[in-house]
């Protein structure tokens, strides 16, 4: 076969690629009030929900056939959820007047204050405490992390939290524990902090970068992978004693990351971006989203990829 027409192979290969794609993504539904949607998190094939801005929330028991709104009587933006199992789970919110974590024991239906941050009395919008992420290893074994460098742990199932320290001011994102020892965060200026031991030390692996960091994904003890600013993917294979930078064909900023599986990955972002890797994150293509809203949460069950965003939108992708 002649070079000339391997090229064209090569090349109709992956437009039918792409066209596969962009069929694949669709709006599953859109938020009445389209205002932003944070967060999404499924425990299996069947139960999953949605959050956002000024206390939305929505839950699925098949799905996403259908979508159920839940009230956790307050007006926060809803920044992250986590469920443990399908009746126990968490929320972490902010507003102008403090942040907030929350605790369910029945699947959504009801969310019980246990932690707040209160902010000072006229405080500006950049003296209000912040917390970002939440993250429940075990039943007992909980961190939440925010601004100022806070991480915040719980080793009684939430009813108490006390400050570990974390050796940094900035700004903490996201936090991710693969079991109740080993855990990573990452945040502003590069930041990657790393526990071996349940948080009594944190200790700052080199990013290679100075660029903000959002999410952090793991596949076992020692494979994971960071996204951030200007299509910033980095990805170690030894629990972070080296990071390796992934070169991808985006300067987006990337928000989330989702492992389905040991091999498939999906990225998302601003502007809509959504990238895909088939072979454990060494390689990334991008896909039609359908859209330019930005996005912001992701989450994979048994065949699908939920993915919320801006004005309300999920999508969803099913595999075929």
């Amino acid at each position: 076969m002649n070079r000339m027409l391997q090229t064209l192979l090569a090349a109709a290969l992956l437009c039918s690629i792409t066209v596969v794609a962009q069929a694949q993504w669709v709006v599953a539904f859109q938020d009445k009030s389209k205002r932003d949607l944070n967060s999404v998190f499924f425990m299996d094939g069947r139960y999953g929900w949605v959050i956002g801005d000024r206390g939305i929330v929505h839950s699925t028991q098949d799905n996403g056939f259908e979508w159920t709104s839940q009230n956790p009587r307050l007006n926060d933006n809803l920044n992250d959820i986590f469920f443990r199992t399908r009746d126990e789970g968490w929320l972490v919110s902010s507003s102008m007047t403090g942040a907030r974590i929350l605790k369910t024991t029945d699947g959504g239906e009801n969310w019980e204050l246990m932690f707040q941050l209160g902010a000072p009395p006229n405080a500006r919008r950049n003296d209000v405490p912040v917390l970002y992420s939440v993250a429940f290893p075990n039943k007992k074994r909980g961190w939440v992390v925010g601004d100022g460098g806070r991480i915040l742990q719980s080793e009684d199932g939430g009813i108490s939290w006390r400050r570990q320290e974390s050796g940094t001011q900035n700004e903490l994102v996201h936090v991710k524990f693969v079991n109740d020892k080993r855990g990573w965060v990452v945040g502003a200026k590069g930041m990657i902090l790393y526990t071996d031991d349940g948080g009594r030390t944190w200790e700052q692996q080199s990013s290679g970068t100075s660029n903000h960091l959002y999410h952090i994904e793991t596949r076992g003890k020692d494979n994971a992978w960071i996204v951030g600013d200007k299509g910033t993917v980095l990805r170690t294979t030894n629990a972070g004693v080296s990071w390796e930078r992934v070169a991808v064909d985006t300067t987006q900023t990337l928000l989330n990351i989702a492992f389905a599986n040991d091999k498939q990955g999906w990225i998302i972002g601003w502007n809509g971006t959504i990238l895909r890797s088939g072979d454990g994150g060494k390689n990334w293509i991008e896909q039609e989203s359908g859209t330019r809203t930005n996005l912001y949460g992701i989450a994979t069950s048994k065949k699908e990829v939920w993915v919320v965003g801006a004005d309300g939108l999920v999508l969803k992708y099913t595999e075929q």
